[in-house]
């Protein structure tokens, strides 16, 4: 006797819009209470991505608006500081990726392997206490340690090196490499933190049993821990990645991008100027655009990896 499949096979899944009507009438005070940050998100975010997109294809100096099409992208690849400054840029990510990956790390394990509790609470209290003092203030402060009568060189004096002093920000041999040293020794702050954390996370079971197979502190950091927050450290490197890429603020208030034309100049200085002190904000949002597209890029290589990874551990 001949049966029919029809009535076995399993009900087709609802359309995408019959679930998402379906979820709005059952959670409609949810949708209502979110909206406003959906509001302000479209008009303080995606507005701004939106007009900066559209805009980088014209020249746009607030009183008039001309299409150009795709001459601030050409002018800006014939520009010539532009080679000078995505090279400072690469140097201040490269420099920056490492730090994090090194010095924070270095510190919360350290600061994680004290046995005294109470100690232990106070130097993370010390580490994470500058995240108070704003990103300005410090590099007004670094500005004046590289001056000339400033910290570094009375610090060089003191020891009888006085002959090495120089104005560190003013020569180029030492500008940049200045500008990466604020921070110094780059323990302190939000990245330490979230070592710090991530460290206490790891069951002290599996720390147990690597002291009993044998293990010593150095092995058990670099073959179990480490590969345990692995995950915190790719979210570092992707935070830093994204802020270095845009920020300008040590370069523009220690040098202005100096020292001679293209000394410390970063790409964020470049869309910075083109606003403030030509006007030229089409150009402005050219630039804006490109180191817009590089984050998106790095980040969706960063998603890519981080998906690999989390395939192969579930395998």
């Amino acid at each position: 006797m001949l049966t029919s499949t029809h009535a076995d096979s399993p009900p087709k899944p609802p359309a995408p819009f019959t679930r998402f009507a379906r979820s709005l009438s059952r959670n409609w005070q949810l949708y209502i209470l979110i909206l406003p940050s959906l509001l302000f998100s479209a008009i303080f975010f995606y507005y701004p991505i939106t007009s900066g997109f559209y805009h980088s294809f014209t020249y746009w100096d607030i009183k008039q608006t001309v299409w150009v099409g795709l001459e601030n992208y050409a002018r800006l690849l014939d520009d010539s500081s532009t080679p000078a400054a995505w090279r400072n840029m690469a140097v201040i990510l490269i420099s920056n990726m490492l730090i994090v990956c090194i010095f924070p790390l270095f510190g919360a394990v350290l600061v994680v392997r004290l046995r005294n509790a109470a100690l232990q609470y106070w130097w993370r209290i010390l580490f994470v206490l500058p995240i108070i003092v704003p990103a300005t203030v410090t590099v007004f402060v670094w500005r004046w340690f590289y001056g000339l009568d400033g910290g570094l060189n009375q610090i060089l004096r003191m020891i009888n090196l006085g002959a090495l002093g120089k104005i560190w920000l003013g020569e180029p041999s030492y500008a940049l490499a200045a500008i990466i040293f604020v921070g110094f020794p780059w323990v302190a702050g939000l990245n330490f933190l979230i070592y710090v954390a991530a460290l206490q996370s790891i069951s002290q079971e599996i720390l147990d049993s690597a002291k009993v197979d044998g293990a010593d502190s150095f092995k058990t950091f670099f073959f179990i821990e480490l590969p345990l927050i692995r995950n915190q450290v790719l979210v570092l490197i992707t935070l830093t990645f994204i802020y270095y890429l845009r920020s300008f603020d040590a370069p523009l208030i220690m040098t202005n991008g100096g020292p001679g034309t293209a000394g410390t100049l970063v790409p964020g200085l470049q869309m910075y100027r083109a606003v403030r002190d030509d006007l030229d904000l089409g150009y402005g949002s050219a630039i804006g655009m490109v180191l817009f597209a590089a984050t998106l890029i790095f980040t969706a290589i960063n998603f890519y990896i981080s998906r690999r990874q989390a395939k192969g551990e579930s395998s």
